[in-house]
């Protein structure tokens, strides 16, 4: 599994980013970032925050959140900030 440079998610199923640049179009269930697309013109730290200001909700409804999901403690255990 693979960590989600936005939001710290741990459970991506491929890189965000092979190691010749190319993005996996991957979407984060966490916060819902697609690499390659939303990440092509804004910075990983601006969708962050983005995310946290819309309440940093779990985005994908169809894939429930891990059990005891804390989207601040996921963030800081990332070392991506948090509360």
């Amino acid at each position: 599994m693979y960590q989600c440079p936005v939001c710290g998610y741990k459970g991506l199923e491929a890189p965000p980013y092979e190691s010749s640049g190319s993005p996996s179009f991957e979407i984060c269930p966490s916060c819902g970032t697609e690499f390659g697309y939303d990440d092509s013109e804004t910075d990983h730290a601006t969708l962050r925050n983005t995310w946290i200001q819309s309440g940093a909700k779990w985005w994908d409804s169809s894939t429930p959140p891990p059990p005891n999901w804390n989207p601040y403690e996921q963030l800081k255990a990332a070392g991506l900030g948090g509360q």
